[in-house]
């Protein structure tokens, strides 16, 4: 009696241990879609995703960082039940991967001429494997549509018309210089609308190319990071280029932009339109209205056009990071440079547009 008591005990046992087990898994897969399902009402619960701007500096002299939040559902493409890990067609970039990088915007823009070279940038970007909260700002009502219909349903990509008045569709001269230097000389009040609200911004013209990740050189105690033509900064000898440039939202770094912009202004009223650039390196090189804490980027790593194009420094094996296509000018040359080079990424259709005479 006493056997075949014990072997009941056991086979009871080993049925308790199987139901105990039974439990702990139904337990532990509960617990597991409970938080999935929490995790995907926390990005789907609002119709819009914000995102944190970078965190304050250490130097509160220097700081003046604003707590702003800035949403990246603006267009009508994205709703509520977006799937947070479904990655965009223009960046290959979800939700999830996005804020991983907080507080940080790059913006670039374009009028219809342009379109192309935006979007063959944006793919080298894609290529590099690099996801970043993007702005691409529009000039006039074609470039907008059409960058939205290439940006639909993306994530990270994000077209806005421009506020500041529509520009012409087609690529002017640098004699046409209300509509040349006019593109450039809004860009600055565009990234300060960010740097208020607390963001880091990297500013990109469209006519670069992207071969690595540039963000690790975009650290240190600085407020614009930038190219410049000489190896250091040289002071009231160096100048700088606008076109591919790093800003934290220090005072000093808003103050200087501030100063930049009413200078553009107060020329564009008198019927004047100054380079941008111009400006610029006239405020740095004088200091004005205050210094500026300058980080030079590496030319050999961030070369411009000219010098990544020559053959011999081809040969010289540089480990490129970004390519500016700065001084290739005119849109037909910058084409031919980048196909030449095995650079052009992208098979745009531009519409076309009325053939008009310019003055």
């Amino acid at each position: 009696m006493s056997k075949r008591l014990f072997l009941l005990w056991t086979d009871s046992y080993t049925d308790l241990q199987k139901m105990a087990s039974e439990q702990v898994y139904k337990i532990l897969f509960f617990l597991q879609s409970a938080a999935f399902t929490l995790f995907i009402i926390n990005y789907s619960q609002d119709s819009s995703l914000v995102l944190k701007p970078v965190r304050k500096l250490t130097d509160k002299t220097q700081c003046g960082c604003t707590n702003g939040t800035r949403e990246i559902f603006q267009n009508t493409s994205v709703n509520a039940s977006v799937d947070p890990f479904r990655r965009g067609p223009l960046s290959n970039c979800s939700l999830y991967d996005i804020k991983k990088r907080p507080g940080v915007v790059m913006l670039t823009t374009a009028n219809l001429a342009y379109v192309d070279v935006v979007l063959n940038m944006l793919e080298s970007v894609k290529r590099v494997g690099i996801c970043i909260n993007t702005t691409v700002i529009a000039e006039d009502p074609k470039a907008f549509n059409l960058l939205s219909t290439y940006a639909k349903g993306d994530p990270a990509v994000l077209v806005q018309k421009t506020d500041s008045g529509e520009m012409d569709v087609i690529e002017h001269s640098r004699g046409h210089r209300s509509q040349y230097y006019g593109i450039m000389n809004k860009r600055q009040a565009y990234f300060l609308s960010l740097l208020e609200k607390g963001f880091e911004v990297l500013f990109t013209d469209s006519d670069t190319f992207w071969f690595r990740d540039p963000f690790p050189h975009f650290q240190g105690d600085f407020d614009i990071c930038l190219r410049g033509h000489t190896p250091t900064r040289i002071v009231k000898k160096t100048d700088f280029c606008a076109g591919f440039i790093y800003l934290k939202p220090t005072k000093v770094t808003i103050q200087f932009v501030k100063a930049w912009i009413a200078i553009l202004d107060n020329s564009r009223k008198k019927g004047s339109y100054p380079a941008d650039q111009t400006v610029m390196n006239g405020l740095l090189k004088g200091d004005k209205p205050v210094h500026v804490n300058i980080k030079m980027l590496d030319a050999d790593l961030f070369p411009w056009g000219p010098t990544f194009f020559d053959p011999k420094w081809q040969k010289q094996n540089h480990s490129t990071v970004v390519m500016h296509a700065a001084s290739i000018r005119g849109h037909p040359a910058k084409l031919k440079k980048f196909r030449e080079f095995g650079m052009w990424l992208v098979n745009v259709t531009i519409p076309p547009v009325p053939d008009k005479k310019q003055n």
